[in-house]
């Protein structure tokens, strides 16, 4: 089977994939819980049944491509806002610092992506808009993906209650959007004669993250507290949440003024 035939032919299966993704959230009733996620489903699998109808390489094709790809970062970033906000339910300061830190980390990426477009402009690309747009979203998975694993670091290194499903959708959403940023990456850096390799590639990787929500994410996730995680004595553990409920009134003192 040839390399387009190939790639066509995972589209297809993801597509199935997100579809079934789709019926197990509602089923589930994780979309209530995680409505952003739900909703990010939804436009991805429009979005894969209009490009897999058009014409590959045409022009059509890359507009559309082109004009999505803001709606698809902006799920991104309410998937990750959904992911903390639930586990930082109980602590109204701390979400909202996180918050802000989100909204700065992903302004600065934006903005260093304009930098790391240096690089980039040294390769021979013919279409400079895809450039463009594929290099802001590597910056913004990228930076999406580290703030992921710093605030699950965060969370591991705290008593705060979490759910089974948020330790595992941060986890694959993590590896989600760092295999985003590093196709982005070559995308820009090599240019067109990757594109066939990085696609595959890319829609491979994004059929084991659909299978593994599909596999893992369960309703009983949500009420099963992880228990991989230190052993505090009863004093750690009551010091450790008075310097986090004491982190939280600070916080939420400094939003009323």
């Amino acid at each position: 089977m040839q390399s387009a035939e190939l790639l066509h032919a995972w589209r297809l299966a993801n597509i199935a994939l997100q579809a079934w993704l789709l019926l197990c959230l509602l089923r589930r009733r994780l979309y209530r819980v995680r409505p952003f996620f739900f909703g990010y489903g939804v436009f991805v699998l429009a979005r894969g049944i209009t490009l897999i109808i058009l014409p590959y390489g045409r022009n059509a094709y890359g507009w559309t491509y082109v004009a999505t790809e803001p709606i698809a970062w902006l799920f991104y970033v309410l998937i990750v806002v959904e992911l903390y906000s639930a586990a930082l339910s109980s602590y109204r300061g701390i979400a909202a610092l996180s918050r802000w830190l989100l909204s700065v980390i992903v302004a600065a990426a934006l903005m260093l992506s304009l930098a790391s477009l240096i690089p980039d402009l040294s390769s021979s690309h013919p279409f400079p808009i895809i450039h463009a747009v594929t290099a802001a979203g590597r910056a913004i998975c990228t930076s999406l993906a580290l703030f992921l694993l710093g605030i699950t670091v965060f969370f591991l290194s705290y008593p705060i209650p979490l759910s089974r499903n948020t330790i595992i959708h941060s986890a694959i959403c993590s590896v989600y959007f760092l295999t985003l940023a590093a196709a982005y990456f070559v995308h820009n850096v090599v240019g067109p004669s990757s594109w066939a390799v990085v696609n595959l590639a890319l829609v491979a990787i994004t059929g084991a993250t659909l299978l593994a929500w599909i596999l893992f994410l369960r309703p009983e996730g949500e009420r099963i507290i992880v228990e991989h995680r230190p052993q505090w004595s009863p004093e750690t553990e009551e010091e450790l949440l008075n310097r986090l409920n004491a982190l939280n009134s600070v916080l939420v003192r400094s939003l009323r003024k």
